[in-house]
């Protein structure tokens, strides 16, 4: 997997798994983001990685993934703990979608 395609199969991982990281507010952001985007993984990964860059609490997030998946210094393989995702624009929306749902879900009072 190249670091694009990591980058951002880690990011729908985040999406999927820690959906309370995302505002309302940065879902709609990255909605936006994503659909000016053309359907390339280097792209989106760049568009990602730049949203990434305002949003220090979730890069922390992404970089503790990435990092269980180095094995030495510029030595990475695949962070087994991670499914791969289909990495294309329209599954990224669904994942925003989605985590908006989920984020509902979990903060429902009980």
């Amino acid at each position: 997997m190249s670091v694009h395609e990591t980058t951002v199969n880690i990011f729908i991982h985040l999406l999927n798994t820690q959906s309370s990281l995302f505002s309302a507010e940065d879902r709609i952001t990255l909605m936006k983001l994503i659909n000016n985007q053309p359907d390339d993984i280097k792209s989106l990964s760049n568009a990602i990685s730049d949203w990434l860059s305002e949003h220090p609490e979730v890069d922390e997030a992404l970089v503790e993934f990435e990092e269980i998946g180095t094995k030495a210094p510029g030595d990475k393989q695949a962070n087994t703990n991670i499914p791969k995702y289909e990495l294309d624009k329209k599954n990224i929306l669904n994942e925003i979608q989605q985590s908006s749902s989920s984020a509902k879900e979990t903060k429902k009072p009980t």
